[in-house]
C-alpha cells in the first residue's frame, strides 16, 4: 500500500491478487491474509500495525473486521489530519505608521511624563500613610 493509497484502494489490490491464487490453486487461509494485509499498512500506520499484531484474538477476527478496522482507523486519521492545520494557524498584524518620528516620540515622551507623575503621585500617598 503506498502512502497516499487509501483502504478500499489496497482492499481492490489485495483481492484481485488472491483471486488469481486462487484460481490457480493457491488459496490463501484468512491467517495469512490477515498478516499480509497488516504487513503492506505504511509506516505512517505503524502504531495500528502494532496493535494489530498483539492481537490476541486474530483467529476470531474475520478478515472482513480487519478491512472494516482499518478503514474506521483510516477516516479518524483524516480527520485529525483536517483539525491539525485549523490549530496551527496564526494571526499577525500588519501595522503602518501615519505619524511621522517626531509626533511619535512627541507622544512617547507624553506618555512618559505621564506616567512619571501618576508614579509620584502613588508614592506619595504611600509614604504619608
Amino acid at each position: 500500500m503506498q502512502e497516499n493509497d487509501t483502504i478500499d484502494d489496497m482492499v481492490k489490490k489485495f483481492t484481485k491478487i488472491t483471486n488469481g491464487l486462487a484460481s490457480i490453486g493457491d488459496a490463501i487461509d484468512n491467517d495469512q491474509k490477515m498478516r499480509k494485509i497488516i504487513r503492506a499498512l505504511p509506516p505512517s500506520w505503524e502504531v495500528k500495525v502494532i496493535t494489530l499484531k498483539e492481537l490476541n484474538d486474530k483467529e476470531e477476527m474475520e478478515l472482513i473486521g480487519l478491512i472494516d478496522n482499518l478503514k474506521t482507523h483510516e477516516i479518524e486519521r483524516k480527520a485529525r489530519e483536517e483539525m491539525a492545520p485549523l490549530k496551527k494557524k496564526a494571526i499577525t498584524f500588519k501595522t503602518s505608521s501615519t505619524f511621522s518620528d517626531k509626533d511619535d516620540e512627541e507622544e512617547d515622551d507624553e506618555d512618559l511624563s505621564l506616567l512619571v507623575k501618576n508614579v509620584r503621585r502613588i508614592s506619595n500617598k504611600e509614604v504619608s500613610k
